[in-house]
């Protein structure tokens, strides 16, 4: 066998391998199909009841949604009856509005007015407190000037009263002294500061100068004396003389001795007085 003859051999084998493999294909695709198709059956057979289930939920849902778009549509009416009253309302409210602001600005006037009217009452009230203290003031003080007055005048009539009282006692102690003074053989018409006090104390000290005599006494102007008193001077129941006063000090005196009544030496511890009482 030629070259030619074994490749046609083996031209013939590749061929019948080929075809058998077109036939096992065909075999194999035509048992596919039939599968395919119970599947796609079965398949369209599903979809049939889903579709009648679809066609159910839609119609289902179009009736939903038809109810719920005439609940919308009841509702939508029933918000156009509400917007229009709530127009209505808001027309009746822009009026009352209105009708309050011009109330407003006739009240804030009103306002306005009366607090003019009370600065003028408060103007007047501070004038008129202002006037009432000085009244009070006044009052006060012709109160407490009455009542000074009242006072002074109890105690001017209280005086006079004390002074009258006073008067009839002294006229009695005058009369009393009067009889006393006649009955020691004085002058009641005497003044008081020509009578000499009486009293008494000592010499204290005896100085000779230029050929006078001075005696100091332990009595002054404290006891009444004055210059120009005279004063007593002895030595027990003995009687030396009398001393003219010259100067006076609080708690002593000054004199010269008189010599016309000088009837004994005077010494340091004599015995003065103003009226003379020997025992």
């Amino acid at each position: 066998m030629n070259l030619l003859g074994k490749a046609l051999v083996v031209a013939i084998l590749v061929m019948s391998i080929v075809f058998m493999s077109f036939a096992m294909a065909v075999y194999s695709t035509h048992q596919n199909w039939h599968t395919t198709a119970d599947e796609l059956q079965q398949d369209l057979t599903e979809a049939e009841g889903k579709l009648a289930a679809n066609v159910a939920e839609h119609d289902r849902l179009e009736s939903q949604l038809r109810g719920e778009i005439e609940s919308a549509q009841q509702q939508v009416r029933k918000l156009e009856t509400e917007r229009v009253a709530l127009t209505g309302r808001i027309a009746n409210s822009q009026s009352e509005l209105e009708e309050l602001r011009q109330e407003r600005r006739d009240a804030t006037a009103s306002v306005a007015a009366t607090q003019q009217i009370n600065q003028q009452f408060a103007t007047e009230v501070t004038g008129l407190r202002g006037e009432i203290r000085t009244a009070q003031t006044d009052r006060d003080a012709s109160f407490a000037a009455t009542v000074s007055a009242t006072e002074e005048a109890h105690q001017i009539r209280n005086q006079l009263e004390t002074t009258a009282e006073r008067n009839q006692d002294l006229t009695q102690q005058v009369a009393d002294m009067t009889t006393v003074m006649r009955e020691e053989g004085l002058d009641p018409t005497t003044r008081a500061g020509d009578v000499k006090p009486k009293i008494d104390g000592f010499v204290s000290k005896v100085q000779r100068r230029e050929g006078t005599m001075l005696v100091e006494i332990t009595i002054g102007a404290d006891d009444g004396l004055k210059p120009g008193h005279t004063v007593e001077i002895y030595r027990g129941d003995r009687y030396l003389g009398r001393i003219d006063i010259l100067r006076t000090d609080p708690d002593r005196s000054v004199g010269r001795v008189n010599t016309n009544y000088q009837q004994g030496p005077i010494q340091e511890g004599d015995r003065v007085a103003t009226r003379l009482k020997l025992s």
